[in-house]
């Protein structure tokens, strides 16, 4: 009985921790993030219990490009905290770095190759199919809701 007990429990442990993800910044800086139970724990004083946003964008995007404004200003005025996650085309870290700074994108970014983890992650949970740039709102208890610009305005407030 106790056997089963603990091979249940490991079970269900083993289940609702799908693994944990350790993010590299342009800025050298990790995020910590456990999967537990599809939703998203932060273990960063700055991200945790607070919504966040994963901004997924191309280089090489004009649709992108477009929309990036309106998440720096989010950032500015509404102090809402984003990851932004290069999804399109191949980068080295220097030319993703040049592209973020001349754009004033005032939050962190992983590195080029740090993304590849989180994307094929919610991309076996069916939150997102490839294209960008897209959007995946973190609420302040870890659900994860994909969605469009638009949608990410309205739950900032604006």
């Amino acid at each position: 009985m106790r056997t089963l007990l603990v091979t249940l429990l490991f079970t269900i442990t083993a289940t609702l921790f799908a693994g944990d993800f350790y993010l590299k910044t342009l800025h050298d800086r990790t995020i910590h993030i456990t999967d537990f139970g599809g939703n998203f724990l932060f273990q960063d004083k700055q991200y945790e219990k607070q919504p966040l946003l994963f901004f997924f964008f191309g280089t090489k995007c004009p649709f992108c490009e477009k929309e990036i404004p309106e998440i720096v200003n989010l950032v500015n005025k509404r102090k809402l905290k984003v990851i932004g996650i290069q999804a399109q085309v191949p980068v080295s870290d220097h030319e993703l770095a040049k592209f973020v700074k001349n754009r004033g994108m005032d939050f962190e970014v992983l590195k080029a190759k740090e993304g590849g983890r989180l994307v094929k992650y919610l991309m076996k949970r069916g939150m997102w199919v490839g294209g960008v740039p897209y959007y995946v709102w973190v609420d302040k208890y870890g659900n994860l809701e994909p969605g469009n610009l638009d949608a990410v305005l309205e739950k900032a407030g604006n």
